[in-house]
């Protein structure tokens, strides 16, 4: 079995997550670590999927992320809202991956 996603190096302190199909319950525990134990930057590729398919999973793990940046299809962006009783990190919506990867460098 495949997993839902893969992460990749883009470049010093930030990393590629790619959304590569289905969620099952293992890739759920496996990204929830991962986003627990990442200190750097994330850019979010949603390429291929559709911002429905994701956007559970964006809002579950939305405490979780470190600053990020999602872009590759479209998501209602009120899923990155998160009650102001949390500490959050900036994770916002592009329409492309130049445009995400410019934001994480100003971060």
């Amino acid at each position: 079995m495949n997993a839902s996603f893969t992460i990749t190096p883009v470049e010093k302190n930030i990393m590629r997550c790619q959304h590569t199909a289905a969620f099952q319950p293992g890739d759920v525990q496996a990204l929830a670590n991962f986003l627990n134990n990442y200190r750097g930057k994330l850019l979010i590729d949603l390429t291929g999927t559709t911002g429905d398919e994701c956007s559970q999973n964006i809002k579950m793990f939305r405490p979780m992320m470190p600053v990020s940046a999602i872009f590759g299809s479209e998501i209602d962006a009120s899923i990155l809202d998160i009650p102001g009783s949390y500490y959050a990190h900036p994770v916002k919506y592009f329409k492309t991956e130049e445009e995400a990867l410019h934001w994480l460098h100003d971060q």
